[in-house]
């Protein structure tokens, strides 16, 4: 399978390129694109959150509750500096000596997060808690549809590299992460997949105010250039 650093470059990769069609779409301003940018790259690790490697999960739970705190101290007011400091203490514990070992206990690599059911539960939670945060329904959606695509990124491309090209086999890692959910963990899969659909009852009542936001992207899309046109441009005359 592929290692953090190899994640984290594909995840930023992908993250980038719908980020900048975003902007040539003008659906998002500057600091909003760079914003789901980085919800998107590091959406890309959300899968290895049941690592077996403590160096690994030390890096995603610190990189977590560092996004964390940053976006509580977004959008809340605080009075006082010492109220800022508390806030970003309590979050880096809660995430490390509390949720952390959760995971550590109830997970399995290459389990239940390393599914299709997980991704789509990423994805779903993250457009509620972006609606409780207080954001509107179209940047909601938009940071939901980054971290989908971010952790499916890493699914795809744990699945690449279960492909031995050079030697024509298939490595025993083969299949195990593009499933629709783990038949091995039935209780847990069965959990995921009852969040998931929970979530997409509580989004019903945004269901027609999301189809006209994809229509609309949809009819930008097939506006906006993807080639220069080079008639825009003047070009020197060679004097002979």
């Amino acid at each position: 399978m592929a290692n953090f650093s190899t994640h984290l470059k594909a995840s930023t990769i992908v993250s980038a390129t719908f980020s900048s069609v975003l902007l040539s779409m003008s659906e998002v301003s500057g600091f909003q694109a760079l914003g789901l940018f980085i919800v998107g790259a590091l959406a890309g690790l959300l899968p290895d959150l049941d690592s077996d490697k403590s160096k690994s999960l030390n890096s995603l739970f610190s990189i977590f509750a560092i996004l964390v705190a940053g976006i509580l101290l977004l959008n809340f007011q605080f009075n006082s500096i010492i109220e800022t400091w508390v806030l970003g203490l309590s979050v880096y514990l809660l995430f490390m000596f509390v949720i952390k070992p959760i995971f550590e206990h109830f997970t399995v690599h290459r389990a239940t997060l390393h599914s299709l059911s997980a991704v789509c539960m990423f994805g779903l939670l993250t457009f509620h808690s972006s609606l409780l945060l207080g954001v509107t329904l179209h940047l909601a959606l938009l940071c939901s549809i980054f971290v989908f695509i971010g952790a499916l990124t890493h699914l795809v491309l744990d699945e690449c590299y279960s492909v031995d090209i050079d030697n024509k086999e298939l490595k025993a890692s083969f299949g195990t992460t593009l499933k629709p959910i783990d038949l091995r963990y039935p209780f847990t899969s069965l959990a995921q997949v009852g969040i998931t659909l929970g979530c997409v009852y509580f989004a019903m009542p945004y269901f027609s105010n999301i189809s006209d936001i994809f229509n609309t992207w949809v009819a930008k899309l097939h506006t906006i250039p993807f080639l220069p046109n080079l008639s825009d441009y003047e070009w020197p005359i060679e004097l002979s």
